[in-house]
């Protein structure tokens, strides 16, 4: 058999075979990065075929899906684990990529004497993968290896795939690129295994419930919230507060204004609610009573009006009441007026803990 066409069937049996394997997990967990993930291994897979059958439209048009369903699924990765990426960062990405993707193509269209806009396709997809590996770089917190690795591997892949206009046409070449490129997606596709099916990724390990956990929203005093920390010292729990001395088990996003690994930004309660929801369901999987802790309402209230932050905590005792979950408020009740107090006990069925 040919070397390239058995490079490209084993890199096509790579991806549909990955992609199926995320789309399992994705029906399991429910994790938008899995479903995103599993549909840019498919996509890239349909880019092989097309290749293969000489249907030169689909070759441009799917590796773009694909590469949109990865940079799709790294940002979701990082909003479901309450990972910032810099917003300086972000600023100068969207400053730099438009006029990086112009020099690439005016470079290509300089050096190459017959352009193929087909090749140049791979290029700037490319660009745009390893931009996705650069990102994912910020992941390295919360998966130390695994998330390095894969990192690593997807800004090589992307450089390489921006080789690729320049030495397709070389004859001596193409075998060395094409195994190379299968050799990056063996390695891209056990990275993402190694991600996927890691602990963190996959489940809370179970621990032995404290009488303390009850189903339900509650409100707790700073001064009981320290009986709290004791008894949930062992126990798995999301927290949302304005200091991490917390136990080791617990995971603790801090609440502040402060860029850093995990911090969210007091505007920012659509992360909290992403990461309380992704949190939720892999506690209700696996038969535990997810409890959320969220210290520092009054902190929240500072950035936001209370319609907005009573809205944002209907949307955590939705989903506390969905998965089966126990939601404590941290509140000094002399922060809010009576009349707030009402509406919150009301709206959000608040017990009060013991």
């Amino acid at each position: 058999m040919n070397p390239l066409l058995a490079g490209q069937l084993f890199s096509f049996s790579l991806k549909v075979t990955a992609g199926l394997v995320l789309l399992a997990g994705w029906r399991r967990y429910r994790r938008n990065s899995l479903l995103l993930w599993s549909l840019f291994f498919l996509s890239s897979s349909l880019s092989l075929v097309s290749e293969l059958l000489g249907f030169n439209i689909g070759v441009p048009l799917f590796h773009a899906m694909g590469v949109s369903f990865l940079a799709g699924g790294v940002v979701s990765l990082l909003d479901e684990e309450a990972i910032e990426f810099p917003i300086h960062s972000l600023r100068v990405a969207a400053l730099l990529l438009p006029s990086v993707v112009s020099l690439y193509i005016i470079f290509y269209a300089s050096i190459i004497q017959e352009p193929r806009p087909m090749y140049l396709s791979y290029g700037v997809a490319g660009i745009f993968y390893t931009f996705s590996g650069i990102v994912l770089w910020g992941t390295r917190k919360s998966y130390p290896r695994s998330g390095t690795l894969l990192s690593a591997i997807i800004t090589l892949h992307g450089i390489h795939k921006m080789d690729y206009p320049f030495l397709r046409p070389v004859e001596w070449f193409a075998p060395i690129g094409f195994t190379l490129g299968a050799t990056l997606n063996f390695l891209e596709v056990f990275a993402f295994i190694q991600v996927v099916f890691s602990e963190k990724f996959r489940y809370i390990v179970e621990a032995k419930k404290p009488e303390v956990v009850k189903k339900g929203v509650f409100i707790v005093s700073p001064d009981r919230f320290r009986a709290y920390v004791e008894a949930l010292s062992d126990f798995p729990v999301l927290a949302f507060a304005r200091r991490s001395d917390f136990s080791e088990r617990w995971e603790v996003h801090l609440l502040t204004t402060v860029e850093g690994p995990g911090n969210i930004g007091p505007t920012q309660l659509h992360r909290i609610i992403e990461r309380t929801r992704s949190y939720l369901a892999e506690a209700h999987r696996e038969n535990v009573t997810g409890v959320v802790v969220i210290e520092g309402l009054e902190y929240l209230m500072m950035y936001n009006d209370f319609r907005s932050v009573l809205k944002f905590l209907a949307t955590l005792a939705d989903y506390i009441a969905l998965y089966g979950g126990m939601l404590v408020l941290v509140l000094d009740e002399k922060s809010f007026d009576e009349r707030q107090l009402k509406t919150l006990r009301q709206v959000l069925n608040v017990g009060e803990g013991k």
